[in-house]
């Protein structure tokens, strides 16, 4: 978008055309035009003073890898999440990054571990399951939580047909309007918890609607339950 902006200006679109057609601000135009004739491209590259790379503890990693043995599908910002909780380190996920990374926990290495999982306990797990004494095999004991974000464009598509030759069609609302994300949790019996708000939902929010609506929902719930 920030290239087509450009091209319709130099074609000779006025700016008020260019910001109404494409829903930008006359400062981002003006922005991208002087970062064009700075580097050549509409992105401004990295810069090259870089902080000293802050390097988790040991034992930090070996709880890390610990883990990601028995989880590994966790997300980075459940695994800040776990680390405040467990061990009273506010970290980002871009410096959680950084770190594992220099650890050399890459996404391949972290991949590897959970091939390497033991499959004892899984198997273990699996007995559990089918375990008609423990479960009753219908789901019931099971809560399912989701999220999702919607404003004027996420659902738009970003593809779309057209002859060979000619540019596809896209017809969309081109607002970004107001964001709300929504999660909730749902059993066979229907929805246990649902939490509503603006702009997006935070690992700190989650954590709090999993500990406080679904871990420990109100006693109206309870007793409705």
């Amino acid at each position: 978008m920030k290239y087509c902006a450009l091209d319709l200006w130099h074609r000779g679109w006025t700016v008020d055309d260019i910001c109404d057609t494409l829903s930008v601000s006359r400062a981002s135009l003006y922005c991208w035009d002087a970062i064009f004739e700075e580097h050549g491209h509409v992105i401004r590259p990295p810069s090259p003073l870089v902080g000293h790379t802050r390097i988790i503890t040991r034992a930090v990693l070996t709880a890390i890898h610990t883990l990601y043995e028995q989880e590994p599908d966790l997300y980075l910002d459940e695994l800040c999440t776990f680390l405040a909780v467990q061990h009273n380190l506010i970290v980002s996920k871009a410096t959680l990054t950084r770190s594992l990374m220099a650890a050399s926990l890459t996404c391949k290495i972290l991949h590897k571990i959970a091939i390497e999982r033991d499959e004892e306990l899984r198997n273990d797990w699996k007995d559990l399951l089918r375990d008609r004494t423990k479960f009753t095999g219908d789901g019931s004991e099971f809560v399912a939580v989701d999220e999702t974000s919607k404003n004027e464009k996420s659902y738009a598509r970003l593809r779309g047909w057209s002859v060979s030759g000619q540019p596809a069609v896209l017809s969309d609302v081109f607002v970004w309007g107001d964001r709300y994300s929504l999660v909730a949790a749902i059993t066979t019996e229907g929805y246990m918890a649902t939490q509503v708000v603006p702009g997006s939902l935070d690992s700190f929010e989650f954590y709090n609607f999993i500990a406080e609506d679904v871990v420990s929902p109100p006693k109206h719930l309870q007793t409705r339950c």
